[in-house]
């Protein structure tokens, strides 16, 4: 998409959810994550917000999925949570009918994390400060 606005810029650096609602936003986030070769967060948020909008069908599979990649110890991108909101969010997925709440703790834990960190770090970046 076209390169945005300085003022639009502006918006990413004031909250979190801006950034993230900018498809331009979001990409220029995922490339500095990419550099940084620290994405997981990010594919993760972003799987878990996909999946909040699956059809209730395909919750469970898609549920299990995301885990396996994400939450359980060893796997590929395996995403930094405490024991706790793992062992939570296990159970969730392996509920009889998982809804769009299974990851709610994780994600928001992920998501603080990023903000924390990455996020600010991003805002300080060349990347950024470009536009």
């Amino acid at each position: 998409s076209a390169r945005p606005q300085p003022e639009e810029a502006q918006k990413w650096s004031e909250s979190f959810a801006a950034l993230m609602a900018s498809k331009y936003g979001s990409s220029l986030y995922r490339a500095f994550l990419l550099r940084e070769f620290s994405n997981e967060n990010l594919e993760f948020w972003l799987a878990v917000e996909e999946y909040k909008n699956s059809k209730p069908q395909k919750m469970a599979a898609k549920a299990q999925q995301i885990y396996n990649d994400f939450v359980a110890t060893q796997s590929p991108k395996e995403v930094n949570l405490d024991s706790e909101t793992r062992l939570l969010t296990l159970t969730n997925v392996q509920s009889n009918n998982p809804d769009q709440h299974v990851f709610d703790r994780a994600q928001r834990r992920i998501q603080h994390m990023m903000e924390r960190d990455s996020y600010l770090r991003f805002l300080q970046s060349k990347l950024f400060l470009e536009l």
